[in-house]
């Protein structure tokens, strides 16, 4: 193999694929990225069994092949290398020559055999979603997951296809946040599957282009997303996720309209004084058109008050203000109302001017 390149095309090849390598494995072979030569781009591609990514970028191609080269050594020369010409070799079968001014560096190769190829899903369902949207989704979604590994299922995004709607919802078992969107398929049959929620914060941050279409491809236990130059195959979670429609109350005693960011500054003040508190908790207290924030620990205590629409029935519940300030970090709209069902019962946020989010939050007993 030998191509030229230049820098900014090497370095986003290994920095889309790096998320991809694992720098423990056991495995030698899968702490490392293949470089292939495909038509007139250079293929990268990093696997770890469990997700494998791979990208194509523009070079060009004076002799074609294959090399494997140690990611974690390979990645840092491309981020040193100076914006010119950069010219790679594969010499002596197992050397990467790299060359550019008039400088050159030597890096060991690996076996290109020895390297597992991604597997090729032939999904039962086919489905085209708009990357920005897609985007936006991911972002009002993973921040919910739990990130106990001893409880894989909620790590997870379960994705739920009825129709031409998809909808997303993770979960921690403290709160739940619920997103959905219009795809461009029409599926007569509804079906679901579970993402591991790191491989969908990771798709959204490679989207380059807004107005890309992902496409996904899905089958038992295997899923493929294309975006662009960019492809990600990912295993499935197997298992029954929790019917989360049971924890969602069906109406509401007390329901309140605010503006998002005034609630959320307030929140942030007021948490000042739960920093110490083990469970994070702030009180709440809603009554006519006022909302009472209040906080105290060791450091000392204060409340605040904020103007509010509200109709139904006053309210006293306490809540982990972190949860609160993770929600209002992605919710978009200007203006958010919380339903209540009472002190002991979750509480349900949604944006004044959407009907595509949902986000559920247990109150802290005190």
């Amino acid at each position: 193999m030998k191509i030229t390149a230049t820098k900014e095309n090497l370095l986003f090849g290994v920095s889309t694929v790096q998320k991809a390598v694992n720098a423990k494995n056991t495995l030698p072979i899968l702490t490392c990225i293949k470089l292939e030569t495909q038509g007139e781009k250079l293929s990268f591609t990093a696997t770890d069994l469990e997700i494998g990514i791979q990208c194509d970028v523009p070079v060009e191609i004076l002799e074609e092949g294959t090399v494997v080269i140690p990611a974690r050594y390979f990645t840092e020369i491309v981020r040193k290398l100076p914006d010119s010409v950069i010219t790679l070799e594969l010499i002596n079968d197992n050397e990467l020559l790299i060359q550019y001014d008039h400088s050159q560096l030597n890096l060991k190769t690996m076996p290109a055999d020895e390297f597992p190829k991604l597997p090729e899903v032939e999904g039962e369902y086919k489905l085209a979603i708009q990357a920005l949207k897609i985007k936006q989704m991911i972002k009002q979604i993973v921040f919910a997951c739990s990130t106990d590994e001893g409880r894989p299922l909620f790590t997870g995004v379960l994705c739920e296809i009825e129709n031409n709607e998809i909808r997303m919802i993770s979960t921690d078992t403290h709160r739940l946040a619920l997103k959905k969107d219009q795809i461009q398929n029409n599926f007569k049959n509804s079906f679901n599957f579970i993402v591991p929620a790191k491989i969908l914060a990771e798709m959204a941050r490679l989207i380059q282009d807004d107005e890309e279409i992902c496409y996904m491809s899905i089958a038992k236990n295997l899923a493929t997303f294309v975006i662009s130059n960019i492809q990600i195959v990912c295993r499935l979670f197997d298992g029954q996720f929790p019917n989360y429609k049971q924890v969602i109350p069906a109406q509401y005693t007390l329901k309140i309209k605010t503006n998002t960011k005034l609630l959320q500054e307030a929140v942030e003040r007021i948490s000042l004084f739960s920093l110490n508190n083990s469970s994070n908790t702030i009180q709440v207290k809603i009554e006519k058109n006022i909302l009472t924030l209040f906080s105290q620990s060791e450091l000392g205590k204060g409340y605040e008050q904020i103007q509010i629409e509200s109709e139904g029935e006053p309210v006293e519940i306490a809540f982990n203000y972190r949860y609160l300030l993770d929600v209002f970090r992605v919710l978009e709209d200007e203006n958010l109302t919380i339903e209540f069902t009472g002190p002991l019962s979750p509480g349900i946020i949604r944006p004044v001017q959407s009907d595509t989010f949902l986000y559920l939050i247990l109150p802290v007993r005190s």
